[in-house]
């Protein structure tokens, strides 16, 4: 777990939603807040492990996932912006695309083993790869041409990290991953969606 040293949308559609990009259909059984770092080899694991699942579930109207990304390793990134630019890259695609296929599909991305930065690392995603990334999973142009541009049009992501980490720090253990199922925080490496409503396992 890393830690400390972000429009109502239909099952086909995703959109920001305040701090949070809120995925999947908002009528569905199951409502989690996931809170995650775009940098954080745990959220990287997390979503490597579980993504496919989480994106079915998204699919067939079962799950209904509120985004939350924080930046706590932004220092530890080549650029030190990395977090901040792949937060607000997510926003760009999800406003833009309007679909929780495409947006989920880009967070897989971007927590991908071959994408995600290491910590500490030499180097990181510039905004010419992070827009590539947005192209790859069906991005509107317009999507990929902020993301190219980098300017902080539409969304603060330094705000909107800092307001989740502020309500993730109300929890006992504020690190991340964490998903949050009717306002008890559990762990996001945990067996969570099995937890679920409507899970068939």
């Amino acid at each position: 777990m890393c830690g400390p040293t972000a429009g109502v949308a239909q099952a086909a559609a995703a959109a920001p939603a305040g701090d949070a990009i809120a995925i999947g259909d908002p009528h569905s059984l199951g409502v989690v807040d996931l809170y995650v770092d775009p940098m954080c080899p745990f959220s990287g694991k997390m979503i490597q492990e579980q993504g496919e699942e989480i994106g079915q579930r998204i699919e067939d109207g079962s799950l209904r996932v509120n985004l939350r990304f924080v930046d706590f390793l932004d220092k530890y990134s080549a650029s030190k912006t990395y977090d901040i630019r792949a937060i607000y890259a997510t926003f760009v695609v999800a406003d833009q695309s309007r679909s929780s296929d495409v947006t989920w599909r880009f967070v897989e991305q971007i927590f991908s083993a071959e994408n995600q930065p290491e910590e500490g690392g030499p180097t990181d995603l510039d905004n010419n790869q992070l827009a590539e990334l947005a192209n790859r999973v069906g991005a509107p142009q317009p999507a990929q041409n902020l993301v190219r541009l980098g300017l902080p049009i539409g969304y603060d992501a330094r705000a909107i990290a800092a307001s989740n980490l502020a309500v993730l720090r109300q929890f006992p253990e504020p690190g991340v991953p964490t998903v949050v199922i009717n306002g008890e925080p559990v762990d996001g490496e945990s067996d969570w969606l099995d937890q679920l409503p409507g899970s068939q396992r």
